[in-house]
């Protein structure tokens, strides 16, 4: 494993991130739709669908924080210019699940039961991304939960949050 020496100003935000990311990954396999396949901090502008697939031991889908934007603000989470270098930075981050959908031959629809199985799975996972936001020590203000998919055999959705970290 490579250690990367971070800067003592950023290391209050990588704390936070990582921190975010197992709260995340234990919202989910407690209270959420369940374990996930791969739950962590992910890189990138956009998130791959590529881990969402099933894995051993009955498990399904992924977890994942990602850093999407990072802008100073004056009244948080406002954006704003910072002329003189003199304000604090608001991290944007996208909290999301997503699992797996059973793909039936023929391409034909599951029965009513498993999509329904399948949006009580997306409910819980909704509910426990917002409690990991919200309760896991970092101020953060939260926009609304924005549903993804199905497509290539995944559903979910994710939160969009702003934390306020120095």
């Amino acid at each position: 494993m490579t250690i990367i020496e971070v800067p003592p100003v950023t290391q209050n935000v990588i704390a936070a991130l990582a921190d975010l990311a197992d709260c995340v990954c234990n919202e989910l396999a407690n209270s959420g739709g369940g374990e996930t396949c791969w739950c962590g901090l992910y890189p990138g502008a956009l998130v791959s669908w590529d881990y969402c697939g099933e894995c051993n031991g009955g498990r399904c889908g992924m977890g994942y924080v990602r850093l999407a934007e990072v802008f100073p603000y004056s009244v948080f989470p406002q954006q704003e210019l910072d002329l003189r270098c003199t304000y604090p930075l608001a991290w944007t981050v996208e909290v999301g699940a997503l699992r797996c959908v059973p793909q039936p031959a023929d391409g034909e629809l599951l029965d009513p039961v498993a999509m329904a199985d399948i949006a009580v799975v997306q409910a819980l996972d909704a509910s426990a991304l917002y409690r990991a936001v919200k309760c896991c020590g970092t101020e953060a203000a939260i926009e609304v939960y924005q549903p993804v998919g199905p497509q290539g055999g995944c559903v979910g959705g994710f939160w969009r949050a702003y934390l306020a970290v120095e």
